[in-house]
């Protein structure tokens, strides 16, 4: 029998889905201030897999301290998310004042593509 099934556990396993989400997410962002690049690689493949196999439905018919601490998650996981950005924005930037050439071409906030063409 799969304990998550039971109605009383699963919020508690999405909790926990959650919080590893959130320990990825932590990774990719020490990954990012280091500018490790495989590490980063490697971490995002395994933040994607965990968000694909994410579902947060039975948090929503959870009690509200559930859904408190799943919100609390989610807006650390939001807030690293920023942090990851501004590391690779970063990153990005010292690359195209040191060596314009290599500057890799990405887009911007409204879509515009940046870099050499």
């Amino acid at each position: 029998m799969d304990l998550a099934s039971l109605p009383e556990i699963a919020p508690l396993a999405a909790l926990d889905d959650l919080q590893k989400l959130l320990r990825s997410v932590e990774a990719q962002l020490e990954a990012a201030r280091t500018a490790n690049a495989a590490a980063l690689v490697a971490h995002t493949a395994a933040r994607r897999e965990l968000q694909e196999n994410l579902d947060l439905g039975p948090i929503r018919a959870a009690d509200a301290t559930t859904r408190a601490r799943a919100g609390e998650l989610a807006r650390r996981i939001r807030v690293l998310d920023s942090r990851i950005r501004t590391c690779g924005n970063t990153v990005l930037g010292a690359i195209a004042a040191l060596s314009p050439e290599r500057a890799p071409e990405t887009y911007g906030r409204r879509g515009q593509v940046r870099g050499p063409r």
